[in-house]
Order: structure tokens, then sequence, then C-alpha cells
């Protein structure tokens, strides 16, 4: 006659050992005996693995191809100490924008003489007409609209709080102004970047292929190029993307 054992009895080492004794049941042990059975056959057993979601998988290729973009620009993409490596991570994604704030913070090994200090990284990433584009900006950076807020120029935020029209073309702004005004600021447009007044065209042509599409420009407009922190650990200011 066969004894079917309740899953219950089954979980519990002392419930089971009784069971098996109430029964006579072959293979009877002592509770200690289970407990230290089920433990070794435990180590034997591998860890399941368990299936990582649709969701991770997708935030773990969009870190991989901002990481990717960082370090092709000469970013620090990690805080090594003696012991530990820290790396960054999305802290903030806008799925509406693709823009993303990218994070790293902890503790870095120097030398014997300086020791550990603490260091913080941070960088804003996105995507444009022109392909996938990063900048790093303070490592106190927390959200991406403080991020965004720090890399605009000045002269950029002024015209959009008296209601200038403003345009961009990688790090280049272009600001609505007075027609006595019209292209100051062209001599300082980087090489990638060319301003045709004949056809009030802003056209990127950049050695590495990239393309932004070319910017019509009818109205009066003045040039303002970006300043993010450079790519490294330094602290001096560059031009964005």
């Amino acid at each position: 006659m066969s004894v079917t054992v309740p899953l219950a009895v089954i979980r519990d080492p002392r419930s089971l050992a009784d069971f098996l004794t109430a029964h006579g049941m072959p293979g009877r042990r002592s509770m200690t005996a289970i407990t230290r059975l089920r433990r070794e056959r435990a180590k034997l057993s591998p860890l399941p693995v368990v299936p990582e979601s649709v969701e991770v998988r997708a935030q773990r290729r969009v870190l991989a191809a901002a990481v990717a973009e960082i370090e092709r620009r000469g970013g620090e993409t990690e805080i090594v100490s003696e012991n530990t490596t820290v790396r960054l991570h999305i802290a903030v994604r806008d799925v509406s924008t693709g823009m993303m704030l990218l994070r790293a913070e902890g503790w870095r090994y120097y030398s014997r003489r300086f020791g550990h200090r603490r260091a913080e990284l941070a960088y804003v990433v996105g995507r444009d007409d022109a392909g996938p584009w990063a900048v790093r900006v303070p490592g106190t950076m927390t959200t991406l609209r403080d991020a965004l807020a720090w890399m605009e120029p000045a002269e950029v935020t002024k015209a959009r709080a008296a209601g200038r029209r403003v345009w961009r073309q990688g790090d280049v702004y272009a600001i609505e102004t007075m027609a006595a005004h019209d292209g100051r600021g062209v001599d300082l447009l980087p090489d990638a970047h060319e301003w045709r007044p004949g056809t009030r065209y802003l056209v990127h042509r950049p050695q590495d292929g990239r393309r932004h599409r070319p910017l019509k420009l009818t109205p009066p407009v003045r040039f303002v190029r970006q300043r993010v922190l450079e790519m490294g650990r330094s602290g001096a200011r560059a031009f964005g993307d």
C-alpha cells in the first residue's frame, strides 16, 4: 500500500523525519540528517537561471551603447579603487526624447601617497539626426533637467526668456536677432559647420562622416557654441557636440 507524503511535510525536515518513522518507510532519517543531506545536495546543484525580462535586456543594450559612445569620445566610464570598480549606470532616462543622464560615484584610488578620493562622473547622452552624442557635465548633476540647463549657453537661455526663436545644430545655436547683428559669431563656428548667407543654410560636414540636416535660417541670426566639460578627468571647459 502506497503512502502519499503531503507537500507541507516534505518541506519541513522535522515533520518529514516524524512521518517516515511513523509509517515505517524506508530511508528513515533524523531531522538533522535530512537537513544536512539537503544542504549537501544544494551545494552540488547549480542555481536556477532566472531569465532576464525584455525590459532589463533592452536597458542593458541601451546602457552599453551609451557607454561605448562616451568611450569613443575619450570619456572615463568607471571609477576604480583598490578593491572595487564602479561603472556608469542610467540615473535618468527620458523616453520621450531618448536622452539620458548616466552617473557613477565612488572612491577613486590615486596612489599610496594620495590614497582614495571621492569621485563622481556624469554624462548626458542622446541621439539626433547625425547619430549618437555624449557630453560630460559636472558629477554633482543628479537630474536630467539640471544637466540640460547647465549645458545651455546663458545667451540662449536669455533669448528664450525674451521670446526669441532659437535653433540648434549639434553644438551650435542660432539665435534670432536684429538685422544689424545677422551672422554675428560666424567666426566662432567649428570647421565642420559652415554658414552660407546666400542661401541662409547652416551646413554640417564633419570628417567622421556624420551629417546634421542642413538648417534653413530665414530670419537674421547670430551664432553661439555650446561649452561643456572636457572628456577625461580635466575640469576644463570644451565645446560640446
